[in-house]
């Protein structure tokens, strides 16, 4: 089975980037990190320099049958805590899949800032 890179891509204004980043480690990170098949969960910030902040949250897992195993029928579909839903300024309307032949195929920069502590 090949691994699959997931992410999904939300905007917010770079006043709540803090706010945003802390929640994401308090909560929605581990949240995927302990889900069977999941490899690794972590999530990336960029500043645009117009008061808006981009974020991208990807994980690594097995295969599509271990996100399908998380996600339910809709493995497409974000899945956004009605409580964050105001927070975001603009985001993807569907998560993105990429297979991977390995942990290689991710270009070294994106693991460096995303994966490393």
């Amino acid at each position: 089975m090949s691994p699959i890179l997931r992410t999904w891509t939300f905007w917010i204004h770079t006043a709540l980037r803090e706010e945003c980043r802390l929640h994401l480690e308090a909560t929605k990170l581990p949240e995927l990190r302990v889900q069977p098949g999941n490899r690794r969960a972590a999530a990336v910030f960029r500043d645009l320099d117009d008061g808006t902040t981009e974020v991208v949250v990807m994980s690594v897992w097995d295969s599509m049958a271990s996100i399908e195993a998380f996600t339910g029928k809709v493995p497409l579909a974000p899945t956004i805590d009605p409580n964050d839903r105001p927070k975001l300024f603009d985001h993807e309307p569907q998560v993105r899949h990429y297979p991977m032949r390995s942990l290689d195929d991710v270009p070294a920069e994106l693991l460096l800032r995303a994966f490393n502590p």
